[in-house]
């Protein structure tokens, strides 16, 4: 049996301004650019590498203490062992484990995850509601 070579990427990351209710999302003109822009939002000192397999769901184990992870909104991934995927998740909650191991539970972000692995088709908007509906303010008949 070949030996396994544990070879995971963890990146945290900061002020990425999406959450888990999808009310906003970004769109980019491509994967390296979407790359880029999450990588520009990394916290100094907070890419972990040569990790296990990281699964999709639940919480990661990170050797950090817990103070240093109040401002982690966001993460990243890629197991480089099974392919060159980011995948792209929110941070939904941080855990003090010991004084220098914390958890990070987090949920993947399936709109940038997959955001150029599906081609949308055409679709018919039936109705469509606005935020303010001032009398006069939208006249364009249904």
């Amino acid at each position: 049996m070949p030996d396994f070579v544990p070879n995971s990427t963890v990146i945290l990351l900061s002020n990425v301004p999406l959450d888990n209710t999808y009310q906003n999302t970004l769109t980019f003109a491509s994967s390296t650019a979407q790359q880029s822009y999450f990588q520009s939002k990394a916290i100094s000192g907070m890419t972990f590498s040569g990790l296990t397999y990281q699964r999709t769901e639940r919480a990661l184990r990170a050797e950090v203490n817990v103070e240093q992870l109040w401002n982690c909104n966001y993460l990243m991934f890629q197991n480089t062992n099974f392919g060159s995927k980011w995948f792209y998740a929110f941070v939904t909650n941080v855990e003090f484990r010991s004084q220098n191991v914390s958890y990070i539970y987090f949920e993947v972000d399936v709109m940038q995850t997959w955001a150029f692995d599906y081609t949308l088709k055409p679709c018919f908007v039936e109705r469509e509601h606005v935020n303010d509906d001032t009398i006069g303010l939208h006249t364009v008949p249904e």
